[in-house]
Order: C-alpha cells, then structure tokens, then sequence
C-alpha cells in the first residue's frame, strides 16, 4: 500500500479528486435539493388560450354563436422550449368547420402545440357551434335627403348617378326576412344650388328602424345627386310666332315634341302662371318641312325653364285660296237698350276669301270662321264698322285690293227698331236684319245684354 501510495500516478489521481471535492464544497447550495439541479423540464398553464376557426366556408354560412371561445391547457416540455413559447398566441387551439352544418352542434378541439412541448391536460375538448345559412339578395335602393334648402328654394326627389338603382344585401338566412328598408342619406341642408356627385353610404335597416350592421351591402357607397332649385310648376307650352313665312308657303301643322314644361321661380308668380308661352318660332326661318329647336325663354316672374329647348316638328305646303259664300256677319257690343240693324248688305253676309295649306283649308269648317262687328260704345245712327275676321290657327284673311271689310250698320232705340218691324210686317215686307229679344243667345250678337266683349283676333300666320 505504502509502495501504491508513493506512485507519482497515484498522487495525481488522488490530486484531482481532492480539487473536485474542494469545488463542489465551495458552489454547490445546501439548501438545493439534487432534483432541482439536475432537472431541466417544467410544465405550463395557460388559463385563456382563443378558440379559433378553420374551413368555414363564408360564402355559405357565418358562426352566429360559439361556446366557449377559450380552453385551459396545461403543457409540459423542456426550459428551453417552454420559454421560447412563452406566449398565449403559440399555442393555437381550432375547431374544424369544413364539414359543419347550419344549425346548432357539437365539434372536438384540435390543439397545435409547439415543437417540443405536450399536453398535459385541456378543459374542455369540445365547443358548441351555431352556422347560419347566408343569403345574398338584391334590394331597391331609396335616397333619403336630410335637412332644408335654403329660404326659398326646394328639394327635388333624390336619385343615384348610376345606371340602376339596386344593391345586393348579404345577410343570415333568419335576419334577411327582417330588412325593412335599404337607403343612403345626402344632407341637402342649407343648399342653395343642385347636390351632384354625392356619395353617400348604402344603410340596411330592419322593420324597426333599427340599423343592420352584420349587413353585407355591394356596392357600400354610391353616388347621388339632388336637385335643389326656386320652387317649379308644370304647365302647358303654347309656342308663339313671329316674322313671316316665305312667298307661296303656308303652314299646315307645328307640333311641339313636349306639350308641357317645367317653370322656376317665386311661389306667389308661380300661382298666377297659367301657361307658358316663351318658346317662339321665327317664320322667316322656316323653308322647308322638318325639325326646329326653339329656346325657351325665361317671362316675367320665371327664373328657369326646363327643357332649355323645345323640338319643332313644323310640315309646310304651298298656300291655296279658298272663298267662304254668305258667310255671316255678327255684331257685337251694343248697348243695353238699343239695337244694330245691318244695312249695307243688306243680308248681312259677305263673300270672305282665306289662304292657308290645301289640306288646312279642306278640313275647315264654317263654324270655325267668325266675322264679328264691334259696336261698342257706339250710339244711335248709321256707323260703318269694321269687321274682325277670327279664323283657326295656320289661316289667313285675304283681302283684294279695293275689297271693304267693313259693313254699315245703324243704331237704333229699342222701341223705334220694333215699330219699324211691325211696320214692315203690315205691308209685307222684311226688314234688313229682323231685331231678336232684348236677352239672345243666338250668337248673332244683336242685342247688347248677352253680346260677347268682342274682342276677337286673327290667330293665322
């Protein structure tokens, strides 16, 4: 032993395991327990790890419902690799969904762990899920204008800028059947001229009034626009004339491509305005038939006329003549308590010679030809009146040189004109023009009680 002990080998050995020892006395904790110092694995709890979902077709179905939406797990795994996934979001827990169904069921939970770490235990291992069914289905879209105009303009009816005024709602099966109303709103507050090119966002609203927010809406906006004008009326178009038309043309027909237009301007003018008549055509323009844009021009009291132009479908043929036969005489205009007798002529009627289109002429008729004499305001005696010839519209009175259009007419007391008619009638005779009763409705216009105002104009061309 003594010879081993005194080997320079074995003073060695024993060198290094005294060094060791001396080691471990020095940095080794008493109070460490040796498990503690030689384990290297830990475990884990995470107490609120997010349920996710995968395969959910969207297109078809949304999850209305899920219960739980969080799991405690529990994962064991080395230090190192426990400390690497410190966080909630490595450590993902799913519920497959790619062959779920609408309606209410139950579905396992699969857990992806990170690499290295297990499972201890998860609580609980199954969710419940609800799917709805979804339905896409389109919808007529209502614009809705909020606020007031300015003092004293108005808001017309709002419209999309677009060539449809549909949208597509994509909803839950169960909330589809309790959309109410699809709408976008454009504030026309304070405006004092049209709103164009607003855009504005597409709401869904259910039967309650009560916004849909899960809504699905193409498109989510649109583009709108307001008319915001003076107030406006619609009335007939009367288009008037001026200038003359060409030597040996007349008119047969003008038919406007609108029989009414839309005026602007102040309400009390606006209820005084019967008919507009802005929209004039200029005869010395015409030389031909075929289309004629007239500008309808803003009157007294109108601020704005639409359309801004008026078609003119104007036909023209040459001008013949025609020559009315004993065409009547009426008078017009006598004084209560007199009476107008014709005397020259003595029946009363004229030979009356018209112009106009042969198709005009050829479609008239006597009754549409009035020859009036005006004797108001005159008093007793022998007058020589003029006459007023009112022919329709696209006719004219021609009047041969030396050709009067004038009669002659005596005025006489009431009295005095039936003592010459029984006078006449005791010798057999016929007065010129026999005296009607004080009140007729002849249309002869003799007796001054129910005589029109005889004012009467040419409305030829």
């Amino acid at each position: 032993m003594d010879r081993w002990l005194s080997h320079p080998t074995a003073l060695k050995i024993i060198s290094i395991i005294l060094g060791l020892l001396l080691w471990a006395v020095v940095h080794i904790d008493p109070d460490t327990s040796p498990e503690a110092v030689t384990s290297s694995f830990d475990i884990k709890t995470i107490e609120a790890a997010r349920i996710i979902t995968d395969g959910l077709n969207e297109e078809k179905f949304t999850l209305s419902a899920m219960e739980p939406t969080v799991v405690r797990i529990v994962v064991q795994g080395r230090i190192s690799d426990l400390l690497k996934a410190s966080s909630v979001e490595d450590y993902e827990v799913k519920v497959d969904l790619n062959d779920a169904k609408p309606g209410i069921q139950e579905l396992p939970l699969i857990l992806d762990l990170p690499k290295g770490i297990q499972l201890v235990e998860m609580s609980p291992r199954t969710v419940t899920v609800q799917l709805e069914e979804i339905l896409t289905k389109p919808f007529e879209l209502q614009v809705v204008a909020e606020g007031k105009p300015a003092d004293g303009y108005i808001a017309g009816t709002p419209a999309v800028v677009s060539e449809t005024n549909g949208v597509e709602v994509t909803l839950p099966k169960d909330d589809m059947s309790r959309v109410g109303l699809v709408s976008a709103e454009v504030n026309v507050d304070g405006a004092d001229e049209t709103v164009v090119n607003k855009k504005a966002k597409v709401i869904v609203y259910d039967t309650e009034g009560i916004e849909m927010t899960n809504a699905v809406v193409t498109p989510e906006t649109v583009h709108v626009e307001v008319k915001v004008t003076p107030p406006f009326k619609t009335v007939p178009l009367q288009v008037r004339y001026t200038g003359s038309l060409p030597d040996g043309l007349s008119i047969v027909s003008i038919k406007p491509a609108i029989d009414q237009v839309t005026v602007y301007g102040e309400q009390k003018l606006l209820d005084e305005v019967q008919v507009y008549d802005g929209a004039v055509l200029d005869l010395s323009k015409v030389k031909q038939s075929g289309s004629l844009q007239v500008k309808t021009q803003p009157v007294e009291g109108i601020k704005l006329i639409e359309p801004a132009e008026v078609t003119l479908d104007v036909v023209v043929a040459p001008t013949a003549t025609r020559t009315l036969k004993d065409t009547k005489v009426m008078i017009n205009g006598v004084t209560a308590g007199l009476t107008a007798l014709i005397r020259s002529p003595e029946d009363g009627k004229i030979d009356l010679t018209i112009s106009g289109a042969e198709s005009v002429l050829s479609a008239l008729r006597p009754d549409e030809i009035n020859v009036i004499a005006d004797v108001e305001g005159l008093g007793p005696g022998v007058h020589i009146v003029p006459l007023q010839v009112d022919v329709p519209a696209f006719v004219q009175t021609v009047i041969s040189r030396g050709q009067p259009l004038t009669v002659s007419i005596e005025i006489l007391d009431s009295a005095a004109a039936e003592a010459e008619q029984e006078a006449a009638e005791e010798v057999g005779g016929t007065p010129s023009e026999p005296p009607p009763a004080e009140s007729s409705d002849s249309g002869d216009g003799i007796n001054g009680d129910n005589a029109s105002d005889g004012t009467t104009t040419d409305t030829g061309t």
